[in-house]
């Protein structure tokens, strides 16, 4: 006569606590799904880190890079003069100047076709030249945005500072965009604004 199977006691005690057997294999699940979103969650930060590329401190545009061909600028047809408000300050608390750093973005928006600016002057609030920031003219390609920053310690423009730019373009090219974008802060508050540019002359074709 075949002897009776004898098993473990620990089996056996799982077997009558089998609620028990089924709790354990609920954790280690849990564990299982809390580990692998952990390591997802670093992964993704990880990669982020990565990907992640702090932008560079303003640097004055080297215009070398942006030098017209004169062959270029003896076909074109079409030229304009844009005025571009900005501030160098503006007044708050019954009168005290608040400084602020001032951004000139240029931009092309043509898909196809260079715009060629040709000159760029800052002016102070009684309208004398402060700057003149081109020596010739530069070409901007499609898409391509140059920029011109006067600092907050430069208070030389005052409050009714502005920019006049002058471009030139083959017919048919669109204006290109330009404003100014002014920022400043006082303690913990800050303020930060757009002007656009505003034309002065009619396109000339």
């Amino acid at each position: 006569m075949q002897g009776k199977q004898e098993y473990p006691d620990w089996f056996l005690w799982l077997w009558e606590k089998w609620y028990v057997l089924f709790f354990l294999l609920g954790a280690l699940t849990l564990v299982f799904i809390g580990g692998a979103v952990y390591l997802d969650n670093r992964f993704a930060q990880v990669q982020n880190q990565l990907a992640y590329v702090a932008p560079r401190s303003y640097q004055p545009p080297d215009l070398k890079k942006y030098q017209a061909d004169k062959a270029d600028l003896e076909k074109l047809t079409r030229s304009q003069s844009l005025y571009v408000p900005c501030y160098s300050h503006i007044y708050y608390h019954g009168g005290s100047p608040l400084l602020l750093e001032t951004t000139l973005s240029i931009r092309n928006i043509n898909r196809d076709q260079p715009v060629f600016i040709t000159s760029i002057e800052y002016f102070d609030t009684d309208g004398k030249l402060v700057k003149s920031y081109l020596e010739q003219p530069i070409r901007l390609t499609p898409f391509q945005t140059i920029e011109f920053l006067v600092e907050e310690k430069d208070s030389t423009g005052g409050s009714g500072a502005n920019f006049l730019v002058n471009w030139t373009a083959d017919e048919g090219v669109n204006q290109p965009l330009i404003e100014t974008v002014m920022i400043g802060a006082s303690g913990p508050r800050a303020i930060a604004f757009t002007r656009n540019a505003t034309a002065i002359s009619p396109v000339d074709n």
